[in-house]
């Protein structure tokens, strides 16, 4: 198993923590102070992690890293307005979860080979048109 796996592994177990509270959360918060409040706990619980411990291996910090890690955060930030609003109006999980991070793994899976000049082989390929396939059939749940 590669040495990314355990943690990727231990993530999808916190996405799908992640979406089953948002969805019990829609509907109950405005979409937008919804994603404020998913945000600043998520915020605190970064910080925490900082100050406590779970250290990964030094990496010098750039202004570029800084601009970068910014906007994805802008742009995590407009996904969980999105998210919170497509639950509330009663988005399943399985098919919103599927849309938003299949669609999303299959999008950054074509434009990566391009941005920073990873492999696009057979099995990328198989991979993302399976995860269409899992959008079109999940998607298609009411």
């Amino acid at each position: 198993m590669p040495a990314w796996s355990p943690p990727a592994l231990t993530a999808a177990v916190f996405i799908a923590v992640h979406y089953l509270l948002l969805r019990a959360a829609s509907g109950r918060i405005e979409d937008r102070l919804g994603a404020l409040v998913l945000e600043s706990a998520a915020a605190i619980g970064i910080a925490a992690s900082l100050l406590v411990g779970l250290r990964s291996a030094p990496v010098a910090t750039t202004r570029a890293g800084v601009l970068l890690a910014a906007g994805s955060g802008l742009a995590v930030s407009v996904a969980s307005i999105l998210i919170f609003a497509a639950l509330r109006k009663g988005g399943p999980v399985a098919s919103t979860g599927t849309i938003v991070l299949g669609g999303g793994v299959a999008l950054s899976a074509l434009a990566a080979p391009w941005l920073f000049g990873e492999s696009f082989g057979w099995r990328r390929a198989a991979g993302v048109g399976l995860g269409l396939a899992a959008m079109w059939v999940l998607g298609g749940e009411s």
